[in-house]
């Protein structure tokens, strides 16, 4: 929280410095309400273009705040991209945080700590979120600039330390400037989950800006290692988002967990709030905002869509959270509940079943209650077989899924064995 991570989305994405109140963050953000008290309160992207030959940033000629023009440019002249997903800091979107980092499946996490402000309560928690989902991560310390090299040194201190205790368990790893060789060193100890480098940087002088982004460029996908199929997997969609485009209709956001989709193809969406799923038609499709004739596993792209029934039309109000686009022939089936194995990261008191908790599985975000239990009751630090049941609608999962409870400072993850019908 105030630690300048949309600023930094915006310094590194655009290539622009801030002027020191705020006018890199100005580029990123989704919303008026975001601009005026600047706190991001939704999930944004940015992308971040690269030519591989000559290891440079590709910008745009000139800066314009409409992304498909500004988008299409960078994609036109790159040939590796860097999506940088950014998500809120404040407490009070802390479910938005948590739906953006089990949803969007990101390979790496950066979280940035302002020098000024040291390390806070949701530091705390986002690292406890991370380290639960065991996505790697690493540290970027923000503001170099505004503090005395006391206090900047202190609150690196501050990080190495917390990084060095039993729970977090890893080396921190200070980034020099204009050292290539140890930023190198840096990208392959990060793939080994036992480092975690720490950047010192200014988003208006600049400082250590070209080290991050050099460290960026280097960082390779974790697609093999992640949860995500094939392309000649069946299609499983997420659907992030929706909106209505005038003379284009129902268009659809999201992650492509499994398969390839191409114009034309026939899918399934649901469930809706009734348990149905009707089909649909794919119109066109567009990745980073640049039209293609098809997207593969591990894109976040949109959908343009209508229904096969000439007399309906989809709707925003008909796409929910939790809703998927599935590829079959044979009708999807959902679940009123689930059984799962899980683990008490953090409960102030006794579990036992009753339980009521919101569950947070990919898209999925609704809560669920403890219906039987194989024991008495769980506390911090206990495991357990659990059957749980959708409160409001049911939902399509598939076996294996990580997910992940909170309600309040109550942490629960788990792995999703057998639906319910």
């Amino acid at each position: 929280m105030d630690s300048g991570k949309s600023t930094l989305v915006g310094v590194l994405s655009k290539g622009e410095l801030d002027d020191g109140r705020g006018s890199a963050r100005l580029k990123v953000f989704n919303y008026p309400h975001e601009a005026s008290n600047g706190r991001t309160s939704s999930v944004g992207h940015e992308i971040m273009g690269f030519c591989k030959s000559s290891q440079t940033q590709i910008f745009p000629n000139r800066f314009v705040q409409n992304k498909n023009k500004y988008w299409a440019e960078v994609v036109s002249k790159s040939s590796k991209l860097v999506t940088l997903i950014d998500l809120c800091g404040h407490e009070k979107y802390l479910k938005t945080t948590i739906y953006g980092l089990v949803g969007c499946i990101p390979d790496y996490v950066l979280i940035v700590v302002g020098a000024n402000l040291g390390l806070s309560k949701m530091t705390k928690e986002h690292l406890g979120i991370v380290l639960a989902l065991e996505i790697p991560f690493f540290f970027v310390v923000t503001k170099a600039d505004m503090v005395q090299p006391e206090i900047l040194k202190k609150t690196v201190n501050t990080l190495s330390k917390l990084l060095t205790c039993s729970v977090v368990n890893k080396k921190p790893m200070l980034i020099n400037y204009k050292n290539e060789e140890e930023i190198q060193v840096a990208v392959k100890a990060l793939g080994s989950n036992r480092v975690c480098p720490i950047f010192q940087v200014s988003n208006v002088t600049r400082q250590g800006i070209p080290e991050l982004t050099r460290f960026l460029f280097l960082l390779e996908n974790r697609e093999d290692i992640k949860e995500l199929g094939r392309a000649s997997d069946s299609v499983e969609f997420d659907i992030h988002d929706k909106f209505s485009v005038t003379g284009v209709g129902l268009v659809v956001s999201g992650l492509l967990k499994s398969g390839r989709i191409r114009p034309g193809q026939n899918l399934f969406l649901g469930p809706d709030k009734f348990n149905h799923f009707k089909m649909v038609q794919v119109k066109s499709l567009h990745f980073a905002r640049v039209p293609v004739d098809q997207v593969f596993a591990g894109q976040f792209c949109c959908i343009s869509l209508k229904s096969l029934k000439k007399k309906e039309e989809l709707r925003r109000e008909d796409i929910r959270k939790g809703i998927v686009l599935l590829e079959g022939t044979n009708l999807p089936k959902s679940c009123r509940g689930f059984e799962a194995e899980v683990a008490v990261l953090h409960h102030s008191s006794t579990i036992k079943p009753g339980y009521e908790s919101v569950l947070h599985c990919g898209v999925i975000r609704q809560s669920v209650r403890i219906m039987e239990m194989d024991k008495g009751i769980i506390r911090t630090g206990d495991k357990a077989i659990i059957k749980f049941r959708f409160m409001f609608t049911p939902e399509y999962i598939k076996a294996n899924s990580t997910f992940l409870l909170r309600e309040g400072r109550t942490k629960i993850l788990g792995q999703i064995g057998k639906s319910v019908v």
